[in-house]
């Protein structure tokens, strides 16, 4: 089982909602950023490095956030409670 180290945790405003990030680095030295939506619903970003895909994350993020909001609106489903997002 590959081990994953938590090295950082920040927190990104999207659309009056706060997300929080956190970045890992596994056993084999690849980092990668995770960042939770909803029940059962993340984003997973990877990069060479902590600040990189720390860049890359805080750049895909309200991609994600408002593709889900238009799937959403799209499909007359249930709207995500606005609240933090841990």
């Amino acid at each position: 089982m590959d081990e994953e180290m938590l090295l950082h945790s920040s927190e990104l405003e999207v659309n009056g909602e706060v997300f929080s990030i956190n970045i890992f680095c596994s056993a084999a030295g690849r980092f990668f950023a995770k960042t939770c939506l909803g029940e059962d619903d993340f984003i997973i970003t990877d990069g060479p490095s902590l600040p990189e895909t720390l860049k890359r994350h805080e750049d895909l993020l309200p991609l994600a956030v408002g593709t889900r909001e238009l799937t959403q609106s799209y499909f007359g489903g249930p709207r995500r409670p606005r609240a933090r997002r841990p």
